[in-house]
């Protein structure tokens, strides 16, 4: 009897077969799941996110912000007049009627002001800015000190001396301003705090012109010459006297300093809480021709706040 031969299939051939067909089934399967995957991805990806517009801040906004950081309500100068006024009466560097006179159209003065001493400490604020301006100012031009003999007021203009803004503008003293320049012993400094002064008042510039405190030929000027005096007697450091004059600057040049806060946040992204005094009291930034520059640039950009306060070279 004849065995009819069948054909074995190849073990190879079989496992091949098998697992390119298992193959074909996983990708069959596996494909829609990923095209789904990929689609759901495709809308938390940030270049296939929808661009949205970025919300303009409301510059009322940004204008009271600035405002509350660069005039707080009040500020603690942590200094005193102590005799300081009293005497500035009596040497006549403060003529007690002219003065009372002035701001008896000004809300008037605070009882005792002229005539008695006081320890308290001095706290500025917007409303008695201009008085603390008036009250320094002959301080700064009377005390003898050395940043006025031996600075360019005392030296190269001292044939002139009594025309500048500071001396001739100063109006409420017995004599005239000129005559009072560098001549009483109001506020005795020691030699240390004679050069503290002189570092100190050569660092500090006012945006009314280029000059620094040393050279003090305008009432603001004269005014912080007076309270670096007097910090410098009260023992304060470098850095607190630095923070308070920015203090005072802010108060007398409002919106110079509105316009600064602005420009540090704005192009450097330093908030005003978190500057450096000395830095911003320097030649680039509050001398006159260094504001001008930083007020052009914000100007260009629409970035120019509006505040109001402050005052003139006047009485």
């Amino acid at each position: 009897m004849k065995v009819k031969k069948t054909r074995s299939i190849n073990s190879s051939y079989l496992t091949g077969f098998t697992t390119g067909f298992l193959l074909a089934v996983l990708i069959f399967k596996l494909v829609p799941l990923f095209i789904l995957k990929t689609e759901s991805l495709s809308y938390s990806l940030p270049f296939f996110a929808k661009t949205l517009p970025t919300p303009t801040q409301d510059p009322s906004k940004i204008q009271q912000e600035i405002t509350k950081a660069v005039f707080p309500e009040k500020v603690n100068l942590r200094v005193s007049f102590r005799d300081v006024i009293v005497k500035m009466v009596e040497y006549g560097a403060i003529d007690k009627e002219k003065f009372t006179k002035l701001y008896e159209t000004r809300g008037g003065l605070p009882e005792g002001l002229l005539d008695k001493a006081s320890d308290d400490s001095i706290i500025i604020n917007q409303q008695n800015a201009n008085l603390m301006l008036n009250l320094l100012w002959p301080l700064g031009i009377a005390n003898k000190t050395n940043v006025l003999s031996e600075g360019p007021m005392g030296t190269e203009y001292k044939k002139d001396v009594g025309n500048f803004a500071s001396t001739g503008g100063w109006t409420l003293g017995r004599e005239a301003g000129g005559k009072l320049f560098n001549r009483f012993p109001i506020l005795n400094l020691t030699p240390e705090e004679e050069a503290k002064v002189k570092e100190i008042s050569q660092n500090i510039f006012r945006p009314c012109c280029g000059n620094s405190t040393y050279f003090p030929d305008c009432n603001h000027g004269a005014a912080m010459l007076g309270f670096i005096e007097l910090a410098v007697k009260h023992g304060l450091s470098k850095e607190e006297i630095y923070k308070k004059a920015l203090v005072l600057n802010s108060y007398w040049f409002p919106q110079t300093y509105a316009e600064l806060a602005i420009y540090f946040q704005k192009k450097k992204n330093i908030p005003w809480n978190k500057i450096d005094p000395k830095l911003v009291l320097g030649l680039n930034y509050s001398s006159g021709q260094g504001y001008r520059a930083i007020n052009k640039e914000l100007q260009s950009e629409g970035l120019l706040p509006k505040v109001e306060g402050g005052g003139g070279c006047g009485v």
